[in-house]
């Protein structure tokens, strides 16, 4: 009845999620780590490693125990770029999130130079899964601060989940809600954090090395949308990763320049995949993921980790 009430709570957050028009925090939607990256962040019913505190805390109930450390980085674009490192001991979890946005050239009202300033934002949480008779659950707390030139906001958030794993077969099925918390507030005006609802399905088959997984998001923001991963790890050392988002065409003609007479070829026009690979020798892991971003250019994500 617990895990019951549990996903009525989830699933409760839809009509408000519908209602939000817009979001402050959009740093808080650049995913975690390289592995789920590479698989497209179709990653609420994997939740099997360091990066469930950042897509379902569920994942912390249950797994290998021992300690894990993660640490990574994104060479994200425009000069943007994310670092992030966690630290996982289950039941319990901690992560932090730094964006920077490089160096912005201020002007004034009459497009004068007046100098350039500087714009970052933090995001540090700290988690704990615990078990719901045959569910896995999990909560994170979150302290949010962004600082734009001089100005700076604090909000607070939490994000909760809802794991369940088939026994005896392959397959799971998770949900959560993420970043359901206060609102930032610049000076007057306050914004709503990007809430985000998510449900998915995954299936190991550990005889064949492989992993697939389904998500469906419905953002605060923005249209709804589909991912899905694939994970193969028959290489020995290494995995090999693709994944898919659905987007909104409008939003994929921008991105990709169509319409304005610069359409976007090559790794950049495939908008909307993503790629990775992993290498693992003892305790050691190290991953890569490519975020083709049209326009924009593209991303390159990397991690390392170590269980001990």
């Amino acid at each position: 009845m617990r895990g019951l009430l549990l996903a009525i709570i989830l699933l409760a957050q839809g009509p408000r999620l519908c209602a939000a028009q817009s979001s402050a925090s959009q740093f808080l939607y650049l995913g975690f780590g390289a592995r789920a990256l590479g698989m497209g962040e179709a990653y609420t019913a994997v939740a099997d490693d360091i990066s469930c505190v950042y897509y379902n805390p569920a994942g912390l109930a249950a797994g290998a125990q021992g300690r894990e450390l993660s640490l990574s980085h994104a060479f994200h674009l425009q000069d943007t770029a994310v670092s992030q490192a966690g630290f996982m001991r289950r039941p319990y979890a901690a992560a932090i999130t730094w964006f920077s946005a490089g160096e912005l050239e201020g002007r004034d009202a009459s497009a004068g130079l007046t100098g350039n300033f500087t714009a970052r934002d933090v995001a540090a949480q700290v988690s704990r899964g615990f078990k719901l008779g045959p569910f896995d659950a999990g909560v994170s707390g979150k302290i949010i601060n962004q600082k734009i030139k001089s100005s700076g906001a604090t909000s607070f958030a939490a994000d909760i989940g809802l794991l369940y794993r088939f026994k005896g077969t392959p397959y799971s099925a998770g949900a959560s809600v993420v970043n359901l918390g206060t609102k930032v507030k610049f000076e007057e005006e306050s914004f709503p954090l990007p809430l985000k609802l998510k449900a998915g399905v995954a299936a190991n088959f550990s005889s064949l090395r492989l992993l697939l997984a389904l998500d469906a998001e419905l953002p605060g923001y923005g249209p709804a949308a589909a991912r899905a991963g694939v994970e193969y790890r028959g290489l020995d050392a290494i995995a090999l990763r693709l994944g898919y988002k659905t987007t909104a065409s409008g939003q994929r003609d921008a991105v990709l320049g169509r319409g304005f007479g610069d359409s976007v070829s090559g790794v950049a026009g495939m908008y909307g995949f993503f790629a990775g690979a992993g290498f693992h020798y003892s305790s050691f892991t190290l991953d890569y993921a490519l975020l083709p971003y049209g326009d924009l250019g593209t991303a390159h994500r990397f991690s390392v980790g170590l269980k001990f």
